[in-house]
């Protein structure tokens, strides 16, 4: 029985030496099997947003350098980690593709990411590789960049958003402006802000909810239960993602009560009067 033993543990000895670390291509190719969507680096060139691009004789309003995925080790992590939170078929549903970028600016500002009409774009700083700044900007970017095509999906959602913002409070004027704000300023939960950045508009607020929503529900759950706004402005975020494509509406339910997230939104009151308003003037015309 012993000499059984030592060959079994011999031969479990001999499988881990055989064994390699997987390969960032590798597991770029994984995740783009399991998600069915493409994972890629390299020329910027190839993966340029419509939305920067010069027109009328102007110069582009992005500057993106190119990477690698060898170079995205900490970057390639980030993404696996934020597209396991999904119902599986839903980030494909949205997004072609994941594009991983050197560093980025916009508008002469840095940045960490944006997205275009099929992709988003994730920044891999190389310098930061063994720190946890690739990770975070690559997890909480996945969410971020994604819940953008997802709130121009949500015409209530945006109307109703607006209704929730202080009425003082004005959008900055620019993408630089909003990346360039003082650093000092923290959030502002009276008003519904969680972060400096998502005080700038209100995409990049919903933005920053989305952050919150699937990279730290516990602390969003706290805010929501603390400050009425927060829980206003998180049942509309619920309602965009349960709502956006009906066959993914079960799967984000799960999502929201798995985390409690759920318990602590408190729909607006305006919005079922809004909601009955809205059908009432659409009805006639989806019947012709």
């Amino acid at each position: 029985m012993k000499n059984k033993v030592f060959v079994l543990f011999s031969f479990l000895l001999f499988l881990n030496a055989c064994s390699y670390p997987e390969s960032e291509t590798e597991q770029a190719n994984r995740l783009a099997k399991t998600y069915q969507l493409d994972i890629k680096a390299g020329d910027t060139r190839l993966f340029f947003p419509e939305q920067f691009a010069g027109i009328n004789g102007k110069q582009p309003t992005l500057e993106m350098e190119s990477t690698s995925l060898e170079d995205s080790s900490d970057s390639l992590d980030g993404i696996e980690t934020a597209l396991e939170v999904y119902p599986v078929g839903f980030v494909s549903k949205v997004i072609d593709v994941i594009y991983i970028s050197g560093p980025m600016l916009m508008e002469g500002a840095e940045a960490g990411g944006t997205y275009s009409s099929n992709s988003i774009i994730l920044v891999n700083i190389s310098d930061q590789n063994g720190t946890n700044f690739n990770f975070e900007n690559s997890l909480k970017g996945v969410h971020h960049e994604l819940s953008s095509l997802i709130y121009i999906r949500s015409p209530f959602v945006i109307f109703a958003w607006q209704a929730l913002l202080p009425k003082e409070w004005e959008p900055v004027s620019s993408n630089y402006e909003a990346l360039t704000q003082n650093k000092n300023i923290g959030p502002d939960y009276g008003n519904g802000f969680l972060s400096r950045y998502g005080k700038t508009n209100a995409e990049n607020d919903f933005n920053i909810y989305a952050e919150f929503a699937f990279a730290e529900p516990e602390k969003l759950r706290e805010l929501a239960a603390t400050y009425p706004i927060i829980a206003k402005k998180l049942s509309l975020f619920i309602t965009a993602y349960t709502q956006v494509f009906p066959e993914y509406q079960q799967g984000f339910e799960e999502y929201f009560t798995r985390t409690g997230l759920s318990y602590v939104a408190v729909e607006p009151e305006n919005v079922e009067m809004t909601i009955q308003l809205n059908l009432s003037n659409i009805k006639p015309k989806i019947i012709r």
